[in-house]
């Protein structure tokens, strides 16, 4: 997402800003401190409104005197007309003469201002790039560190790594022998459910052995009941 540009009132603040510290307004100061923005824009803004201020100085002028040579040729003039060309003459070399120091003047103006918007051009761009440097610096000194950690977090994750192998092996280790467990667990429930089922059919076995020996244990008293009696009715006879 492009980010939204420096409105023109925020670059004019800050070049205000900028004239009332003394400095000299660059694009890259505009940049520092606007926060944002194409060092050109911000300072084609600016010149664009320093241009639309009235312009309150201009260049006085002065009469210039004509050359030896000139003015010699001119005094051997008398006629009317001479003193008319002269004056005429005079008029255009002032003229001609203003227009060359005017130029030349505006030319060392603009020169002079140009070399030193390249100079602080140069000192805010040195400013920025220690900044960026700097800041740099920050970051090789945190991607250092980040690698640092990083192997020690993979050095960590490999120790994780054999310990869950190791607790995974433990853990198959204990699941085989809980399941040997259970397994002789259900025998052994098994053969004591077996042995339970024996132990009440040899009950019933025995019940029925108990009836019967009590059973056969009467008819034998019955049975030596009677043969005592017989004994004893035989000795009674004698």
């Amino acid at each position: 997402m492009r980010p939204p540009e420096t409105s023109n009132e925020a670059i004019i603040e800050a070049g205000k800003k900028l004239q009332e510290a003394g400095r000299r307004i660059t694009g890259f100061g505009l940049r520092k401190m606007t926060g944002s923005g194409s060092p050109d824009r911000l300072l084609r803004v600016w010149e664009e409104y320093c241009e639309a201020e009235p312009n309150q100085g201009r260049p006085s002028s002065r009469v210039q005197a004509l050359p030896k040579d000139i003015e010699q040729s001119l005094k051997d003039l008398s006629s009317p007309l001479m003193d008319y060309v002269r004056q005429l003459a005079l008029d255009l070399y002032d003229k001609t003469e203003r227009h060359v120091q005017q130029q030349t003047a505006s030319d060392m103006e603009a020169s002079q201002k140009a070399q030193e918007k390249a100079r602080a051009e140069l000192l805010d761009a040195q400013s920025m790039l220690q900044e960026l440097e700097e800041d740099l610096g920050y970051v090789r000194a945190e991607r250092i560190k980040l690698s640092s950690e990083l192997k020690t977090t993979r050095k960590d994750m490999d120790i994780l790594r054999r310990q869950v192998s190791e607790l995974e092996r433990s853990l198959a280790v204990a699941q085989e022998k809980c399941h040997h467990e259970q397994a002789l667990k259900d025998a052994a429930l098994q053969a004591l459910k077996e042995e339970k089922n024996e132990n009440e059919a040899l009950t019933k076995e025995l019940g029925v052995l108990r009836t019967q020996l009590d059973g056969l244990a009467g008819q034998h008293a019955k049975q030596i009941d009677q043969l005592i009696e017989r004994i004893n009715g035989g000795a009674t006879k004698r």
